[in-house]
């Protein structure tokens, strides 16, 4: 073998190394049930960029940053109150959440097949905002005059929380695709917005 040749392997190899070691990717998807109390034309979904490193031929680490939309909730309503007056209120609730999970990813078959069962499990880290604007008028006098009220409210939590999920590796190429069902305990809810106990119909591309 020339010189030449053999230093090309030697600079090329560690770079295809470490292609082989790490791919990327993205992952979305939407939730087996809407948060609850879910009214509105938000829909819940999660999305985001995935990375997955190679420790052994069916053992890997997945993280990522998965952006959550959780919906959003609207109410109307109308009573009498306080004597001999109307109040109207209206108010609207919505949940947002990041989080950066690290799962190990365990496959049942080796890498030569083209499709392989795969099982994840790990904790994730959440951050978990939920804000909420209510507006009431109080319709009373003759004319009747309002006097608008208006209250906004923003909490955030921070969370680790697990999560356990299963799917299927289908390889084509260089590209994998995973459909995948996970489930994740929030630590953040319950409330009208997220579940305690939330599953997900999840899908994959990695290259």
């Amino acid at each position: 073998m020339k010189p030449s040749y053999l230093i090309f392997l030697l600079a090329v190899m560690p770079t295809m190394a470490q292609t082989q070691r790490l791919t990327f990717g993205v992952k979305g998807g939407v939730p087996s049930q809407t948060p609850l109390g879910q009214i509105g034309s938000r829909i819940p979904f999660v999305l985001g960029p995935t990375l997955n490193v190679r420790i052994f031929p069916r053992l890997s680490l997945e993280t990522g940053i998965l952006f959550h939309s959780m919906g959003q909730q609207s109410n109307t309503g109308l009573f009498l109150y306080p004597e001999n007056a109307v109040t109207l209120s209206s108010g609207t609730e919505r949940a947002t959440a990041v989080e950066a999970p690290l799962l190990a990813k365990y496959h049942f078959l080796d890498d030569r097949r083209t499709w392989r069962p795969f099982i994840t499990a790990g904790p994730s880290v959440r951050r978990t905002s939920f804000s909420s604007r209510y507006i009431s008028s109080v319709l009373s006098g003759a004319p009747l005059g309002a006097i608008p009220q208006l209250l906004n409210s923003k909490t955030v939590k921070y969370n680790v929380d697990p999560v356990f999920g299963a799917g299927v590796n289908f390889k084509s190429g260089r590209f994998h695709f995973e459909p995948e069902v996970r489930y994740s305990y929030w630590g953040a809810g319950k409330n009208s917005a997220i579940r305690k106990n939330q599953v997900d119909y999840l899908f994959g591309l990695r290259f």
